[in-house]
This record gives structure tokens, sequence and C-alpha cells, in this order.
């Protein structure tokens, strides 16, 4: 095969696909997404991943047939940027999803990285993830955090008690919120939710709910209380940011270490360079869109995702009309969020806020 035969291009994943029960078939109907299976839910459309025995795999190109594990293995650094290399070696940073809770999404939460080094848990890493929501049926809530006031010991007690839920703040939800999780966040979904998930490469939770046969509880309750964050002071709910790109808007949804999430609205091609630093990740949520590169072009239609190898060179993203996406990538903070948003003359407070609000956010220290 020649050089011009392996030329990068915008690389199409088939879905891996969870049947869980807080969800249904509500991404089936809602987006434009081909080939699931017709016989069960479909909780969960895993977009990008690579974990032990689950690797996306590719469905275009002179890659299609390869899995996203033996892409990288591959082209390293071409696929995956100088910069993720540097920083993750040969794992894959981040699992995204669609994720549908049209039912109950019980209490939990997710280790952070120290946590599971110290306890010598089996994964790659902690779990900070966030959600954007897509489709939000009338009065739906989320609880995320926890209530002003509460101390570890009282938790400790909700938990013997069985009663985690009645522990956490409550959110209103409605179609383009976002929230930050960082790991250690309580959280609990009552349904009636469709939303993009993004998080760091981990599969790993803590049950806030007794569980049936739970040999040791108090065991369990002081594992989930070492795993908790606790600030009163904490906000998940993020604080979007945006600039005009020409007749185009772009918005910083989400910031943290681990990802950066941005929405393109797009009425006109957009254009800008892969310089071999950092994949980004594509996930169309509005209408349809081509996306064009030299070494090759993709329709993605709603629901439709794409990555961006990071030596890609210059990509161009025309809308059908109007459409709308998502782009995900794994930033440098001060380069890809910082220095663009103050160049527009967004204030330090505003950049903070795309971060959430809790002594966790990096962006305090680079905007103080």
């Amino acid at each position: 095969m020649t050089e011009n035969d392996r030329a990068l291009y915008p690389i199409r994943f088939k879905e891996v696909l969870r049947n869980y029960g807080f969800g249904d078939r509500w991404i089936v109907s809602e987006f434009e997404k081909v080939d699931l299976p017709e016989d069960h839910r479909i909780a969960e459309t895993w977009e990008v991943c690579d974990r032990p025995g689950e690797s996306n795999e590719i469905l275009n190109g002179w890659m299609a047939g390869m899995t996203l594990r033996e892409a990288m293995d591959d082209l390293g650094e071409a696929l995956m940027g100088r910069a993720i290399v540097d920083r993750f070696g040969s794992k894959f940073p981040l699992i995204i999803k669609i994720l549908d809770s049209s039912n109950v999404l019980w209490e939990h939460e997710h280790p952070d990285d120290a946590f599971v080094k110290e306890h010598g848990l089996d994964d790659n890493s902690g779990k900070t993830e966030a959600w954007y929501m897509l489709r939000a049926k009338p009065g739906a809530t989320i609880l995320a955090g926890h209530k002003p006031g509460l101390t570890p010991e009282q938790f400790r007690e909700a938990l013997l008690e069985d009663r985690s839920r009645g522990c956490m703040k409550e959110y209103t939800v409605e179609v383009g919120d976002s929230f930050l999780l960082p790991a250690g966040t309580m959280h609990y979904s009552a349904g009636g939710l469709i939303f993009y998930e993004i998080m760091q490469n981990s599969d790993l939770n803590v049950g806030l709910r007794q569980r049936p046969g739970m040999e040791d509880v108090e065991a369990w309750a002081d594992n989930a209380v070492a795993a908790t964050h606790f600030e009163d002071e904490f906000d998940c709910r993020t604080r979007p940011v945006s600039i005009q790109v020409g007749a185009n808007k772009r918005s910083w949804v989400i910031v943290c270490s681990y990802f950066a999430v941005e929405r393109l609205d797009l009425v006109e091609p957009y254009t800008f360079t892969q310089h071999g630093a950092r994949f980004r990740f594509l996930t169309a949520i509005e209408g349809h869109v081509d996306v064009h590169t030299a070494g090759g072009s993709e329709q993605l239609k709603s629901g439709w995702s794409c990555m961006l190898p990071a030596k890609v060179g210059e990509v161009t993203i025309t809308p059908e009309g109007k459409a709308a996406l998502l782009m995900a990538y794994v930033p440098d903070l001060e380069k890809n969020v910082v220095k663009p948003l103050r160049e527009h003359g967004v204030s330090d407070a505003a950049i903070r806020d795309v971060g959430g609000r809790s002594e966790l956010n990096p962006l305090n220290a680079l905007t103080e």
C-alpha cells in the first residue's frame, strides 16, 4: 500500500452497544443511526472506546475492518497526536457515548485516580465524566453532588439506612444543559433523558444503594464515603461561552483536564487544521454535515460520529442548511481554552464557569 493509499481521513466506527435496564429504544427513534438490533434496548451507544476485549470497529476507508486498537498500533502519533501519546502512551484516553436514561439511573459515583491506585482497582484510571443533554422530557431532573452541610459521617449513616438519594442536590434539566461530574460526585437520574456522555477511559462504579445479599455493609459504606468528594459550594452545572466565527457559532460547553467539549452551530463551511498534537472527535446532534479532508470525506447524520486523526491536516465541515455538532478532545487548557477565549474578550470568571464551580476546577489556577 502506497503513502497515498494510507492517507488519513475522518474515521467512522461501529458503535459498541449496551442493553441496560435504565434505557429503552429512544435513541433509535430520535437519531438517524443505522444497523442497530431490533430485539433489545439500546441503553448506550459507545461512539468510541478501546478497552480490553472491546475496541470499536472501523467502518470506512482503507482501515475498514480494523479495530481502533489496531489503528492505534499501526499509526501511533499520526492518529492520536503527540500530546496524547506523551501523556497516555498507548492507552486511548476517552469513552464517548450517547446514553438513553428513559428509566431510572440508580445512585452511584465513580472513584478518582488516587482511589483507583490506592485500592489496586483493575482499570485504566478513575472516572471523571460529563453530560450534555440531547433530549429531556418536561420536568426532567438529575441529582448530582451533595446538599450543602453534608458531612462524611452523615453520608455514611444515610448509606447504611439506604437513603443516599436524599443527600443529593437537584438540578432541573433542559436540552442543551451541561454538567461536569468530577470523580467522587454522587449522582442519579429519575429518567426522561438522552445525553451525550464523555469520560475518562474507565468503567468503574461505586454503587450507593445496598444490594440484596451484600456481605459487609459497613465496609461498603466506608468505601463509598472514601470515594466521595465533599464540597459545600460544589455546582456541577457548566455555563458555556460562545464566540462567532463568521456566521457560525463556536461554544465551549465543558472543560476539565481530561477532556473538553465544544458545540459548533453551523450555517456555512467551518475550516480548521489538525496540526498533529491531538485527535478530535465529532458527533452530529442536529442536521447533516459533510466532513472533508484531503484524504477523504464523510457525511455525518444526526447521531453519527467520526474521529479526526491528529495529522489529518485541514478539515472543512459543511452543513446541509443548519447543523450542530459536538467536538471533543483532550485539551491543553491554556492553548485550547484560556488563550482563545481571552483573545475574544471573554472574562476570566466566565472562562472558569465552563468547568463548573468547584475547587476541583483546573481553570481556577489559570484564570486567577
